[in-house]
């Protein structure tokens, strides 16, 4: 049986990996990868694959094209790639736009969408990471879904209302968590203590969190209404720290019923 032919339009953190994955996964072959510039693309996927302009996709004739650009992009990408063959299952890795947008490239389209965070050159285990999929029809889904099983042990189904509240998810999950984790580190840099002191309470706050819930895993002066504590901590932040403290504290309080008043912090 002949192996199912895979090209990704895109050579950024999400389409590295995705490349990584589908160049050894069996029954596929990643035949191509595009950017707008080529170099870009080189040395993604296997020895074998093809790095080439974005125009130049639709004479690989792929089974799946996967489309891994930023949002901002999508038109312009589109663009570039014009109409694929007729039988060409074109897919996007985003998790905020509509599979419509892709129209342009072909009627059988769909999402493939990997709830993580990915950056080049720190590797993540593909077979852990949630696929979310959508397809133009049940035919489209599949065949997506297929690809995703070869990749990952989690793959599910979810339309594009259900696929912004992910997103959102997501972006508290990852990227706003993170923030606070380098907030975490400038006060402790400030402070003269090394940022390893820090792993083992994060580590456990977010074991107690999947475990029993965030509700229930909640401690700290907010929940208990401390003032004083809140306070004295707004006092001692960097001025740039301090709404941030401040929101979160009076969503803490909010969320488990705290009496307070807004201009008590």
């Amino acid at each position: 049986m002949e192996a199912i032919r895979v090209a990704i339009a895109g050579a950024g953190n999400v389409a590295a990996h995705l490349a990584a994955g589908i160049a050894t996964a069996d029954g596929y072959e990643l035949v191509a990868v595009a950017s707008r510039n080529p170099s870009n693309a080189e040395n993604l996927g296997a020895a074998t694959t093809a790095a080439c302009r974005y125009g130049d996709l639709a004479s690989f004739a792929p089974d799946i094209l996967i489309v891994s650009v930023a949002d901002k992009a999508i038109d312009d990408v589109t663009a570039a790639i014009g109409p694929m063959p007729p039988n060409t299952v074109v897919a996007l890795t985003s998790g905020t736009l509509a599979k419509e947008r892709l129209a342009p490239l072909s009627a059988r389209n769909g999402i493939f969408y990997p709830f993580q965070t990915f950056t080049k050159g720190y590797a993540t285990d593909l077979g852990c990471v949630p696929f979310f999929i959508e397809g133009a029809t049940g035919q489209e889904a599949e065949i997506l879904a297929t690809l995703a099983r070869k990749l990952s042990r989690s793959v599910h189904f979810a339309d594009a209302a259900h696929r912004q509240q992910l997103h959102i998810a997501g972006v508290f999950t990852s990227n706003f968590t993170n923030t606070i984790i380098g907030v975490v580190q400038t006060i402790l840099d400030n402070a003269g203590f090394s940022r390893d002191v820090a792993v083992p309470l994060l580590n456990q706050t977010l074991a107690k969190a999947a475990e029993i819930g965030a509700y229930a895993a909640q401690t700290g002066p907010a929940v208990r209404g401390d003032i004083a504590v809140m306070k004295k901590q707004l006092e001692e932040l960097p001025e740039e720290f301090r709404p941030t403290y401040r929101a979160l504290s009076q969503l803490i309080m909010s969320q488990h019923n705290i009496p307070y008043e807004q201009n008590q912090l």
